[in-house]
């Protein structure tokens, strides 16, 4: 199914538009600009931890989608803690 409209998304604090309905972590590091072999965490409102997205794996970005609204992101070198 065809969209004529972008997908909007926050990377670290960045909105940005997005072409297609899904986007890989690879995807949004290369968006980031930030280096290949660093990690892609989505943001989560609440408690809890917010969850790392793999190299390869597929986010849904529709606004309906859990969680619902315009999806957040966050890129960190590896072994670093989200949000330091």
């Amino acid at each position: 199914m065809e969209h004529n409209k972008d997908f909007k998304l926050i990377v670290n604090k960045d909105q940005k538009n997005w072409a297609d309905q899904f986007i890989t972590g690879a995807q949004i590091l290369e968006l980031a600009g930030s280096p290949a072999d660093w990690v892609v965490n989505q943001l989560v409102p609440g408690s809890g931890e917010d969850p790392e997205i793999g190299a390869a794996q597929r986010v849904d970005l529709d606004l309906q989608a859990e969680p619902h609204g315009v999806k957040r992101f966050q890129t960190r070198k590896p072994k670093t803690n989200p949000g330091s």
